[in-house]
């Protein structure tokens, strides 16, 4: 199997594999056994970052801009449509305007910012989806972030899972 099939195959069981175990269950979505390496145990012991309440989002009232509240410890852009999640750090999915290439940024730089680092080797991009894993994260556990193209916005899942052998 070529090396790009298996990265696709990966990307699709990871994302059904999320929305399988269903958004706000609480829990983090199992793997299918470990990853090529283990990722590097996080040195960062403080506490998880507090929730985001709020993101500026555009509303149909003649295109003035509405602040709505979300409680999330994750980042979010501006621009957040259909968001779904139980708050704190619990998963939460969401669409956006911004192109998939926008969102990657806009993430690597946000996480970055967290002092998390992308576990390059878990890191899917391609043409209509990518998939990508920061470590770092107070808990211990490590941020799984995918992203999906739908006609003119980007689905994107973020949730915690366990960090594998641990």
């Amino acid at each position: 199997m070529s090396r790009r099939a298996v990265h696709i195959s990966v990307l699709v069981m990871l994302f059904f594999g999320g929305l399988a175990c269903g958004l706000g269950s609480g829990s983090p979505a199992a793997t299918e056994g470990p990853p090529p390496t283990t990722p590097p145990a996080p040195t960062n012991t403080s506490e998880p970052p507090s929730p985001q309440p709020t993101v500026e989002s555009e509303t149909g009232n003649g295109g003035e801009v509405e602040e709505v509240d979300y409680d999330t410890v994750f980042p979010l852009p501006d621009n957040v449509q259909n968001f779904m999640g139980e708050g704190g750090e619990s998963q939460i999915n969401f669409q956006t305007s911004l192109t998939m290439d926008e969102v990657i940024a806009f993430y690597r730089r946000a996480f970055a910012e967290m002092d998390l680092s992308e576990y390059d080797i878990l890191t899917v991009i391609e043409d209509e989806a990518f998939s990508m894993v920061f470590t770092g994260w107070p808990t211990g556990e490590e941020l799984v972030i995918q992203g999906v193209v739908f006609a003119d916005s980007t689905n994107v899942n973020i949730r915690l899972e366990e960090v594998v052998g641990s």
